[in-house]
């Protein structure tokens, strides 16, 4: 796997003959089991032109090559043009004008081919064309196909790096499973930001509830001073209007002439007129008051309404820890309750509080701050910690992941696996997390050395679990799987079984490195054991089984920031990862004829993701993976993780 976590690619590395070899220096004569390459290394491909002389050698020659075999070509003495390739396939060897070269081509598989190569000089430049060849992996094969060593090697080798890449991606759902609540630990900033504005507006719904009252208050007081003014107006007009009742001086005319060459009107009709303006006056004002009062207490009703919505929100929101200033209870007096460490849930004086009253609070996730000792508050006793949950919680999950890989070392590998995984997990308490999880995949493994190709399809089951240690996780995981391969490989095929046992270790943290971003460190080291089964061919050939080991150590941080979500949204956390892998394994050297890959090797890889957790508790998450940064192996990997609430 070239240096990877992952690797379908680089242990399966196959058949390039010993050859990366030549693609180093000239090779003496090996022994050749081909036609092609006892002519390479027989010297019947070499051309030469003296300085001095202005030719062109060239021409073709048909030779018959096994698959694997890697046929070079050097030059010396800067000619002026230099070509050779082989067809069917142009395959290119090199490919020049003045300079000196060298390249190689690996046959693909077992047949004839054609070699067509020229070299020109002129009188200033000579030059030689030489070649020399490796034989592929059909030492001891007949010619027709590898060796039974060279098919069991490349078996094993494609079986251990097929199983590090499950290893990889199932440890990477593993991971995010364990340590992924349907609830985040602790308040999230966009909780913070929603509490805050919404104490802010309850607040401001106060003050102007207290100044509605006494706006309500006032135009009441004033509003009875006006009915009884129209009480007096309507009386008094009454009076007028009745000669039994009306003022006999303010009614008489005699002994008053004065009066009445003084005044323009007569003065009971003024009177008269006087007090009906006024009780106009009176009744409009007693309407517009009334009409204010009517607004005003349909104001006090929202604000009433609005407040009592804000109470049952802000009972859900958690309180912020670091803010000795939140500690909004409209019911409570604020300035006598204490603080206490409100992580899990709002902080509640339970002192004089029935038995039940209280534990109908611990049941929705308060925390109980203070012992009720019978003696109200005593800053001795220790506080207690209930958890958010008293009932466990019980979560199901999916979670799909594509890779796509390629191998740059001589195997040429490339491929692809899907990989499918669903569990469950229960929370048996606050510390600890048990779950049961299975797997299916199906992969592909190709490579022009040798026509190789396999297929493979599986599955397995495992168990995981997580225990908290004060602020640390202890995590674990094992599974066993069996895995069907069918396998083809120079011209030959087959299927064999695998099977497979692998657990891993490993320990997690979370740090708040501000209000809004985290970071969570991990390490873990996996180990996995694989038993290949032996196989015949359709050659007739047996193909003996093997077992292998290998392993892996992972450590790096994932740094994420948690974001006001939209609507439907409980959460939003964009995160990225950032992981370094040493992995190990005992595969088979490929000392023969088959091209030999690393099994120990350090990579680095960068993890993007995005998690949402919606507002019935059910969470999303989305990732991508780039690996295999310093190894021979690249590759890349999308996915997403669906988990439900299931109680």
């Amino acid at each position: 796997m070239g240096k990877g976590q992952t690797g379908l690619k680089s242990v399966l590395g196959l058949a390039i003959a010993i050859g990366g070899v030549g693609a180093l220096a000239p090779l003496p004569a090996v022994a050749a089991t081909s036609a092609g390459c006892t002519a390479a290394n027989a010297g019947t491909f070499d051309l030469s032109i003296p300085i001095g002389n202005p030719l062109q050698f060239g021409g073709s020659v048909v030779q018959v090559f096994a698959a694997g075999d890697v046929l070079t070509a050097t030059t010396t003495g800067v000619p002026t043009g230099t070509q050779a390739f082989l067809s069917p396939g142009s395959l290119s060897i090199v490919n020049a004008a003045f300079a000196d070269v060298m390249g190689s081509a690996t046959i693909p598989s077992a047949g004839t081919f054609t070699l067509t190569r020229t070299l020109s000089a002129n009188v200033a430049n000579g030059g030689t064309l030489t070649f020399t060849c490796a034989p592929g992996p059909m030492v001891g094969g007949g010619g027709g196909a590898p060796s039974a060593d060279d098919q069991a090697d490349t078996a094993t080798n494609a079986t251990t790096t097929a199983a590090i890449v499950e290893d990889r991606v199932v440890g990477g759902i593993l991971d995010d499973i364990i340590t992924t609540n349907p609830e985040p630990e602790g308040p999230s900033q966009a909780e913070l930001e929603e509490r805050r504005k919404l104490i802010s507006e309850w607040n401001d719904l106060s003050e102007e509830r207290e100044d509605l009252e006494r706006e309500i208050e006032k135009q009441e007081d004033e509003k009875k001073a006006l009915e009884e003014a129209l009480e007096r107006d309507e009386a008094n007009l009454e009076k007028e209007e009745d000669p039994d009742t009306r003022d006999p001086i303010a009614g008489s005319t005699e002994g008053s002439g004065w009066l009445t060459l003084l005044s323009p009107i007569n003065i009971e009709e003024a009177t008269i007129y006087n007090l009906k303006r006024a009780i106009e006056r009176e009744e409009k004002d007693i309407k517009e008051i009334s009409a204010q009062i009517e607004a005003n207490r349909a104001r006090l009703s929202e604000i009433e309404r609005r407040q009592d919505a804000i109470n049952g929100q802000v009972d859900n929101l958690p309180r912020d820890p670091s803010n000795s200033n939140d500690r909004y209870d409209p019911s409570l007096d604020l300035e006598n309750l204490p603080s206490g460490n409100t992580s899990e849930g709002e902080s509640i004086l339970f002192v004089g509080q029935d038995p039940f009253t209280r534990a109908l609070a611990r049941y929705r996730g308060f925390k109980l701050d203070v012992a009720d000792t019978g003696e109200g508050f005593n800053d001795t006793v220790k506080p207690l910690s209930f958890s958010r949950t008293l009932s466990s919680t019980l979560v199901g999950w999916v979670r799909a992941v594509y890779t796509d890989y390629e191998q740059d070392d001589a195997s040429q590998q490339e491929g692809d696996n899907i990989l499918v995984a669903l569990g469950i997990h229960k929370d048996i308490n606050d510390d600890l997390r048990v779950g049961l999880f299975a797997t299916t995949t199906w992969g592909d493994v190709s490579s022009p050395v040798n026509n190789l190709d396999i297929d493979t399809s599986g599955y397995s089951v495992g168990t995981y679990g997580r225990y908290k240690l004060g602020e640390v996780d202890l995590n674990a995981s094992a599974r066993i799987g069996l895995t069907d391969n069918d396998i083809s490989v120079g011209g030959t095929t087959g299927s064999y079984d695998t099977r497979l046992a692998s657990a891993t270790l490993g320990l997690s943290g979370q740090e708040q490195l501000s209000d809004s971003v985290w970071m969570r460190p991990a390490v873990s080291v996996t180990g996995t054991w694989v038993n290949r089964e032996d196989y015949q061919n359709s050659a007739g050939t047996n193909i003996g089984g093997n077992t292998t080991w290998s392993g892996n150590v992972t450590a790096g941080p994932t740094i994420g920031t948690s974001l006001t979500p939209p609507s439907g949204l409980k959460r939003l956390e964009p995160a990225i990862g950032l992981q370094a892998t040493y992995t190990f394994s005992d595969q088979d050297t490929q000392a023969g004829a088959v091209t030999a890959s690393e099994d120990d090797y350090l990579s680095l890889s960068l993890s993007p993701q995005l998690s949402m957790e919606f507002e019935n508790g059910a969470s999303l998450d989305v990732f991508g993976s780039y690996f295999g940064i310093g190894a021979d192996l690249d590759g890349w990997s999308v996915g997403g993780t669906l988990s439900i609430p299931l109680n």
